[in-house]
């Protein structure tokens, strides 16, 4: 599970997990609301970015607002912990251990 520091700071847990952030496709896609609404230049983008990285998966990740790619264990492993840290909080756990 990841700590406090960590989890407050969602860029600096994309060095931890192996993703790499996106930012120029974050800058030009902007957030996933609805991916029927993107335009052709923004799917084109999306497109792209897969093409570069055809064993990885590019997602989203609200906390940062940028997009992500990385293999899918890690991106599925940073989600969890960030769910577990908040489910600790909440059963008044320690999420640090």
């Amino acid at each position: 599970m990841m700590g406090q520091e960590l989890f407050e700071h969602p860029e600096r847990q994309y060095t931890t997990y192996g993703i790499t952030p996106l930012k120029e496709l974050s800058a030009q896609v902007g957030s996933v609301e609805d991916l029927e609404e993107l335009s052709e230049e923004q799917t084109a983008a999306l497109e792209h970015a897969l093409e570069q990285h055809p064993d990885e998966a590019l997602t989203y990740d609200d906390a940062s607002q940028l997009w992500i790619i990385g293999t899918e264990d890690d991106i599925e492993r940073m989600f969890q912990d960030r769910e577990d840290f908040v489910e600790a909080l909440n059963n008044n756990e320690d999420p640090g251990v």
